[in-house]
């Protein structure tokens, strides 16, 4: 059978386990019957239709789907959301992480705006608590019709209609962030949604939040909204990862700026560990105003600096907004001193400036003259593209199993790219 998956998004199985022949069973839960496919993907061709409770085997996997056995000698891909196993296996207490299980993180082009998937590992065996198959996605870029909205589009790609994410974060409501979560939060079901709760007055986004909470008669878009730093509770995205979300708006704009620079500092930082490698994920937050030097640090990074500095030293640093001279100063880029920065940005002119300021980079360049920048407006400058026409598949994917180098994949326009040393 060959399985048909967009390559450009470096998702494969991850080859036949042992667990993977334990048995599952269809959900209560399911009216009618689950289609079974001869791919992957959701306009593949019906093999057959389940009913709830009938017995299969899971014998691969990829992101949210199974390939099962069923009947006597049935064989195809179901979505993992409508199959649990029988029994529920124990949570699992290891704390090794095998050599082929790894965490993928993907910075999608968006243009000017964030846009990010992890995707944790996902070892077939459903309910231990451990490499679950997570789906987790950072903000969502500024389109938020259906056929613009490049991150509904990458990741529907290789899933489908209401598959699980267990969690949407807008880091702030700014719109090149929170108008393409609204689309993914019609597209998906989302299982947590995390949102600083910065108070803020724009119409639209608090018509998404009201979307999200179900408020005004809506059916939720979440099974559960966390609003505000003190309801973010505890995150479990599998014991194997660590995550934490290490600042999010506080509850008062003292020390934050005005404005813009407010709503900017008001973004969730969220810092995940895996193995060997720390990731963070600093939203729009900031360090200075645009003609402040680049110390003392400000706002953002001098809190952080302050209240986690034995926590922000990170292999992968997505960059601030969006590489604006108002973040990295130099003393936040000491205390991070990451290898590999992320930038996500577009060509998209603020009074004439865009970003990210070369003099931003080059303040990592001038720390580490080894740093790798990996940018999703890769090229778009030199062709001359601007807003839209500048969405064009300059994707990053990172890729690692929690020890030696990460693998980065990086395109331009969608092929393949190297970046060997720093480029600001």
């Amino acid at each position: 059978m060959t399985r048909v998956l967009p390559l450009i998004l470096l998702l494969a199985s991850s080859g036949a386990f042992a667990q993977l022949s334990e048995p599952h069973a269809v959900r209560d839960t399911v009216t009618g019957c689950v289609n079974v496919r001869d791919n992957p993907v959701s306009t593949a061709a019906v093999e057959a239709c389940l009913g709830a409770g009938a017995l299969v085997t899971v014998v691969d996997e990829v992101p949210f789907w199974r390939e099962i056995r069923f009947d006597s000698n049935g064989r195809g891909w179901i979505a993992k959301k409508f199959i649990v196993p029988v029994p529920v296996p124990p949570i699992s207490t290891s704390n090794t992480i095998p050599a082929d299980a790894f965490l993928e993180v993907h910075f999608v082009d968006v243009g000017q705006g964030d846009a990010i998937w992890i995707q944790t590992h996902d070892d077939g065996v459903d309910g231990n608590g451990r490499f679950e198959g997570k789906s987790i996605l950072i903000d969502g870029g500024p389109y938020s019709a259906d056929d613009e909205n490049p991150l509904r589009e990458y990741v529907e790609n290789i899933g489908h209609h209401g598959a699980v994410v267990e969690a949407l974060i807008v880091t702030h409501p700014h719109t090149d962030h929170y108008r393409g979560a609204e689309t993914i939060s019609r597209h998906f079901d989302i299982e947590h949604y995390y949102d600083p709760g910065f108070p803020s007055t724009a119409v639209g986004y608090n018509a998404f939040l009201d979307a999200m909470r179900g408020t005004g008669g809506q059916t939720a878009r979440a099974n559960q909204t966390h609003i505000g730093e003190a309801n973010f509770g505890v995150l479990d995205w599998g014991s194997e990862l660590s995550a934490e979300f290490v600042y999010a708006w506080p509850g008062s704009n003292q020390g934050l700026g005005s404005g813009n620079t407010a709503v900017n500092n008001s973004s969730i930082v969220l810092r995940l560990e895996y193995g060997d490698h720390v990731f963070l994920f600093m939203g729009d937050a900031e360090g200075k105003d645009r003609h402040d030097p680049a110390d003392p640090p400000q706002y953002v990074e001098q809190i952080l600096i302050t209240s986690h500095l034995s926590d922000i030293d990170a292999t992968v640093l997505k960059i601030g907004h969006h590489g604006s001279e108002t973040s990295s100063t130099t003393d936040f880029i000491a205390a991070v001193d990451p290898e590999i920065l992320i930038v996500q940005s577009g060509r998209k002119p603020f009074s004439g400036t865009f970003i990210p300021d070369s003099t931003t980079l080059q303040r990592y360049c001038d720390h580490n003259s080894n740093i790798r920048i990996y940018r999703t407006d890769q090229g778009d400058a030199a062709a001359g593209l601007l807003h839209r026409e500048a969405v064009d598949n300059d994707h990053v994917v990172i890729r690692t199993n929690g020890t030696g180098a990460v693998d980065v994949e990086a395109l331009e326009g969608g092929n393949p790219i190297q970046v060997v040393s720093c480029n600001p």
